[in-house]
């Protein structure tokens, strides 16, 4: 995305301002993570207030990033493009990692970027500042959130000033405790007398005497934009007195007042001039003489305005940008549309043709839609929404499309396949699917426009978005149907749309257990070189795809391999910190856990969990969360554990993804009862057993792998309670089904627990039996970790298997000393030590007692009835409170309550443990 630079640069103190020494000390008297908020209508000085402040910061060597909004900044991609550019300006470390992932992973949320902008800033050490200018233009919710979130996990060495023409629409009283928030209002402003003597003696033409002084100051109420406006009068009239009575009202009637001592007494060309570009945010001199008609001579009436002082003053230190006065551009515009209404859109039209020249694209379609250009807006957003999702950047097209007036997009079929695509791509499959379907019931009646895209093309690509709908939805089956349909097509396609559905593919393959023709696949695949050299988001989405699949089979040399090498590519072209990188490192980690190296486990997830929620698919998010709370589990952090699956688990409700949430409920049993906690684990398999059997119970495809996690949870509850031989049952059956799908991680584990089963039984020959049989498949795919984690009975086990051995050496038993070793390895490891978290307190102002005793239940991992139970409280008294809690936190899930509430008080949060701090 182009960015106006202008933007980030404060403007240029005018000549003869006058220094508010007073006001600048109040905004030295800071604290840690302070908030300062300058509130005043224009024209009070605000904007030069802040603008010196920064100035003698800067020369402090303090990092001061700039930030001058508009209307067309309340847009999240746009607003945080220019936040991190800003920061890019002060200072190329504060923000590398975060202007690494909009230049190069445009699939990255926006809200992820500013997390990754803010450990930058924490990382910097120093105080950094941030000056938003015009923070009030800002006012749809997605951008507010943003806002709201970078104040609120603002680190201790970040602080913020706003400048405002009126309140903000943020909660700041809940952002900030009442020390850490300072307000500089409209009364602090003012111009006392002696700020007027001082303003007079600089801009006066004529001396005026202290009654004047005092009498002026008093008419226009210290408001400095009519200080200047009566500088003007003076030469004119010379009658302090008379001045004065001709101010009175002037506030509300500025547009006549200025008509009187500004523009009437301009030459006509420059009036002109004025009244045309009066539609700009920004003037400079190309974008002028575009306005204009092409008279040119745009950069000298600019320098002669700057001269005449006509409320115009440069943006940069080579004069290459201007801006009005906001009071006099807003007097020119009514002014304009007064007296040349039908001018209006010409002016527009010509804008908008100069910034699609100079690929400032959101000015241009801005421009197009102000001069009622709406097919040219929407051509300029076709032509660049491929390009666009080929680099995987659905939330800049998504954005730009929602600008479109709705009967404009409904008649071009390519934009409208590219917003499926890009909802697609962003997970938000209901309206994806919605779009498509309107789509098709439209091709289907035949209302398409002549010249729009051939038939046959266009069915090629729904079916391929289809796929990917299905894909992001968990549905192998229903993929891999719409894969076949998108093959059958011989339209021309995309190479990445290709790779979306050759990854679509490969989805539903792995889940039919049809490895052998992925293999073929992926033989093909490697030997084209542009798809060994590829390095785009697709290209990389479906190396991963094959790595899952490999994964899934037990060929976990293979895969980790896969994951390495794309990670790597990942890192190198996305960055460390993308969207790609983040689910590849949670694939990784999975693999590098099993095997047992878990410090470059540790090290390859650290401070990824907030991204990996956002914006991870589905079966990298599985294999996460997994990872992530396995090894808190190994530091002695089940609280943490507990309060990531948690999280993941709400994210499986959100986005409606079984599969995720029972993984996450077999974990979190799996965790209880190692704890002891055979009631909590109980409940959740009751619940489970309510609506799972009906639903999943004998379907194939991925539902297989959300029936094999259920199976999980009933079996371990059913040992648990002494109950296992009604385990023995379909622990076999499932055995037999998943060694037949080659789904061989899958089939070593539920052999585990069967011979966990059959051990409780007493039937110890086929305890061995089928501890053998998962010994096999394990040494072959070299599983450690799942072994280990059965605890202390699989312990036994495997030493009575291995005195069953002998002392004939072979490949098993050194396989089984192996584990052996691993459980006496777990012994060495003294657990992490883990403060009690009804420890924790905080304001009564931010949270209740009763509110912190909740945190403290989803921490570790209840549900809403289980907190309910717990406190003697309805489930709906939990949610409600719940709901006030995230609102006071400015959170959103579960888990970032927790991490917000632990991390408030110094507390480490499971990023933090991961990473060592």
């Amino acid at each position: 995305m182009s960015l106006i630079q202008t933007k980030m640069i404060p403007p240029r103190l005018p000549s003869g301002y006058v220094r508010r020494l007073a006001l600048l000390s109040q905004l030295d008297e800071r604290r840690s993570r302070s908030v300062t908020v300058v509130t005043a209508p224009a024209g009070f000085g605000k904007t030069t207030l802040l603008a010196e402040w920064r100035e003698g910061a800067w020369k402090k060597k303090h990092p001061v990033a700039w930030l001058s909004l508009d209307e067309e900044d309340d847009d999240p991609q746009q607003f945080g493009a220019y936040l991190v550019a800003a920061f890019s300006r002060t200072s190329e470390s504060i923000a590398q990692q975060a202007q690494q992932l909009l230049d190069n992973d445009a699939a990255t949320p926006i809200r992820t970027v500013i997390s990754v902008l803010l450990n930058g800033i924490a990382a910097y050490g120093r105080s950094v500042f941030l000056v938003l200018d015009d923070v009030d233009r800002l006012t749809t919710g997605s951008v507010l959130a943003i806002v709201s979130r970078l104040l609120r996990y603002a680190p201790e060495n970040m602080h913020v000033l706003l400048g405002a023409r009126g309140e903000p629409s943020l909660t700041l009283g809940q952002l900030r405790t009442p020390e850490k928030l300072m307000r500089i209002g409209v009364d602090d402003l003012r111009f006392s007398t002696d700020d007027a003597r001082a303003f007079f003696a600089q801009a006066a033409t004529v001396p005026l005497d202290q009654s004047s002084i005092e009498l002026l100051n008093q008419a226009t109420e210290g408001w400095v934009t009519g200080l200047q406006l009566v500088s003007l009068a003076v030469g004119q009239i010379g009658d302090a007195a008379k001045i004065a009575n001709n101010l009175a009202g002037s506030c509300s009637g500025i547009d006549h007042y200025l008509n009187d001592t500004v523009l009437a007494h301009l030459p006509p060309v420059m009036l002109k001039f004025l009244l045309y570009t009066s539609i700009l945010e920004r003037l400079t001199a190309p974008v002028c003489d575009a306005i204009m008609g092409g008279e040119g001579g745009s950069g000298e009436k600019l320098e002669w305005l700057e001269r005449h002082s006509v409320f115009i003053q440069p943006l940069d230190q080579t004069r290459n940008w201007y801006r009005c006065h906001v009071l006099l551009s807003d007097a020119l515009r009514r002014r304009l549309v007064h007296q040349m209404p039908q001018k209006v859109s010409v002016l527009h039209q010509r804008a908008c043709q100069w910034f699609a020249g100079a690929r400032l694209w959101p000015q241009a379609v801005t421009h197009a839609l102000a001069a009622g250009e709406f097919e040219q807006a929407a051509q300029w957003v076709e032509n660049c929404a491929m390009e666009m999702l080929e680099r995987g950047d659905p939330y800049t097209l998504l954005d730009w499309i929602d600008k479109l007036p709705p009967d404009v997009l409904q008649r071009r079929l390519r934009l409208r396949l590219a917003k499926a695509w890009a909802l697609a791509l962003s997970l938000q499959t209901t309206r994806a699917m919605r779009e498509i379907d309107a789509v098709v019931e439209e091709l289907s009646r035949g209302h398409r426009d002549d010249g729009d895209m051939k038939a046959e093309a266009a069915g090629a690509e729904i079916s391929a978005i289809r796929a990917l709908i299905a894909s992001n939805n968990d549905d192998s089956e229903r993929a891999l149907e719409l894969v076949h349909a998108a093959e059958a097509s011989t339209a021309p396609s995309a190479q990445w749309v290709k790779c979306q559905v050759q990854a679509a593919q490969v989805f539903g393959l792995m889940y039919r257990g049809e490895f052998g023709q992925i293999r073929r696949l992926w033989n093909v695949a490697n030997d084209r070189v542009e798809y060994r050299q590829g390095s785009t988001y697709s290209d990389m989405f479906l190396d991963a795809m094959y790595g899952l699949a490999a994964l899934l089979h037990g060929e976990l040399t293979e895969a980790r391999q896969i994951f390495e090498e794309t990670f790597e590519r990942a890192e190198n072209v996305l960055g460390a910190s993308s969207t790609g990188a983040t689910w590849l490192a949670g694939c990784l980690a999975s693999i590098y856990y099993e095997c047992n190296d878990l410090p470059q486990a540790r090290k390859i997830v650290a401070g990824r969990a907030t991204l990996a929620l956002d914006a991870a698919p589905l079966g990298a998010l599985v294999q996460h969360t997994l990872s992530v709370s396995r090894l808190m589990c190994r530091s002695g952090e089940t609280d943490s554990a507990l309060a990531v699956l948690e999280g993941s688990r709400q994210v499986a409700i959100t986005r409606r993804l079984p599969r995720l949430r029972v993984a996450c409920d077999a974990e979190i049993v799996k965790l209880l009862l190692n704890e002891g906690n055979v009631v909590q684990a109980r409940q959740i398999a009751r619940e489970l057993s309510l609506s799972l059997p009906k639903m999943w119970e004998g379907r194939t495809g991925a539902a297989l792998e959300t029936w094999t996690s259920y199976c999980l949870v009933r079996a371990r509850v059913l040992i648990a309670e002494n109950l296992a031989d009604r385990a023995v049952i379909f622990l076999t059956l499932l055995v037999d089904k998943l060694g037949a799908m080659g789904w061989r991680c899958s089939e070593a584990i539920v052999s585990l627990l069967l011979s966990r089963a059959f051990e409780q039984c007493n039937a110890s020959d086929d305890a061995l039996a089928a501890l053998d049989h998962a010994l096999q498949v394990g040494e072959a795919t070299g599983m450690i970790n799942s072994f280990v984690d059965e605890g202390p009975p699989m312990r036994a086990l495997l030493q009575r298997f291995r005195r069953s051995l002998g002392s004939v050496s072979t490949s098993q038993m050194a396989y089984v000393d192996r584990l052996l070793a691993a459980f006496d390895d777990l012994d060495n490891v003294p657990p992490a030590s883990a403060e009690p978290v009804q420890a924790v307190t905080t304001s009564p102002d931010v949270l209740s007692a009763r509110e912190l005793e909740i945190v403290r239940y989803v921490a570790r991992g209840l549900s809403n009835k289980e907190i309910g139970r717990s406190l003697k409280l309805a489930p709906e008294t939990v949610k409600w409170h719940l709901k006030n809690i995230f609102e006071k936190l400015n959170v959103g899930s579960r888990i970032e309550a927790v991490q917000s509430v632990l991390g408030s008080r110094g507390w480490r949060t499971p990023c933090d443990h991961l990473a060592g701090r």
